[in-house]
């Protein structure tokens, strides 16, 4: 799996699955205010052969739409990356066919990418995880940044005043990690206002089970240099939190983490209702917020009660 350093490193360049031109324009305007010289899509599979226009900065420009993706060229020190906009029916057969390129994994021109698709079938899911040695995130993911270098999807807005307002393009030491899209971003404004920058931030996907999971999210922060504090947002349900307390016992995780664990009303309740993921239901007590709150403070996690008092402990980093 690619590492961070290495994204920082190379040039980007993103192959694009389905045309969604709000998050498409938004990732040549992080481009552009970044201060690359051009925009880093270099094509959008939409079923036909012609060109889509778009701008970078003031400038129209024209990005090739392919039927199929054609062969890539192979260029020292550049990443290919795809997001995969396809309906989640799609998704299963469009990233293998991605992972596969030229028959053969060994072949594949890709590093990794982001799908954006919801309720993808969770078998699916499976056998793509079954296949993949890329770093892939999602389903349900609104994407991956790398301040500067990288935005691969409609994460911290899709306007110019977004990033431009969320400091996107400036590097930094925080990292934000979060199941949840809408979270991921207001973690992202969280930071931001209390003084930080980014040294990247993902959402791994509301589905029950990302091809990237919050282990490996951890795992790719903990071998990233810049990374010194990561922001947690996760919910009832599942228990990768215990897989979280599990690496830093083991001395695999060492940076300092500042948590929230939402979802203690569900206790209030007879029967754990089922939230807004697909995972966000506690089926057994030590999946609860509650019991995930307790274990990863008994860690020695910063862990809030509260989203405000998770606020004063982002405001109290260095």
């Amino acid at each position: 799996m690619i590492s961070l350093s290495q994204v920082r490193a190379s040039t980007n360049r993103i192959v694009v699955l389905g045309n969604h031109e709000g998050i498409i324009q938004s990732i040549l305007d992080f481009d552009y205010l970044s201060g690359h010289k051009e925009g880093s899509i270099v094509g959008i599979v939409t079923g036909r052969h012609g060109f889509a226009k778009y701008f970078f900065g003031r400038r129209e420009i024209l990005i090739p739409t392919w039927a199929i993706i054609p062969n890539l060229p192979r260029v020292h020190n550049t990443n290919y990356w795809f997001f995969n906009n396809y309906s989640g029916r799609r998704t299963l057969s469009s990233t293998l066919g991605l992972l596969t390129s030229n028959n053969s994994p060994l072949k594949s021109p890709f590093v990794g990418g982001v799908i954006f698709a919801e309720g993808v079938p969770e078998l699916h899911s499976l056998q793509i995880i079954a296949h993949n040695k890329t770093l892939i995130i999602g389903p349900a993911s609104v994407g991956l940044i790398v301040p500067g270098m990288l935005k691969l999807g409609a994460i911290g807005g899709i306007t110019p005043a977004q990033i431009d307002e969320g400091k996107l393009t400036e590097p930094g030491h925080v990292a934000v990690i979060s199941g949840s899209g809408g979270m991921t971003n207001e973690l992202i404004h969280v930071a931001i206002a209390a003084g930080h920058r980014l040294s990247f931030a993902l959402s791994y996907g509301g589905d029950r089970f990302p091809i990237l999971s919050p282990h490996d999210a951890f795992l790719l922060a903990e071998s990233d240099p810049e990374t010194r504090v990561v922001l947690y947002y996760g919910e009832l349900g599942g228990e990768d939190e215990y897989e979280l307390v599990q690496l830093q016992a083991e001395g695999k995780f060492t940076k300092k983490v500042v948590a929230h664990i939402a979802g203690t009303v569900a206790s209030l309740f007879p029967e754990s209702p089922q939230f807004g993921h697909a995972k966000a239901k506690a089926d057994k007590a030590k999946t609860t917020a509650l019991a995930k709150r307790a274990a990863l403070k008994d860690a020695g996690f910063q862990v809030s009660n509260s989203f405000a008092e998770f606020i004063r402990l982002v405001n109290k980093l260095k």
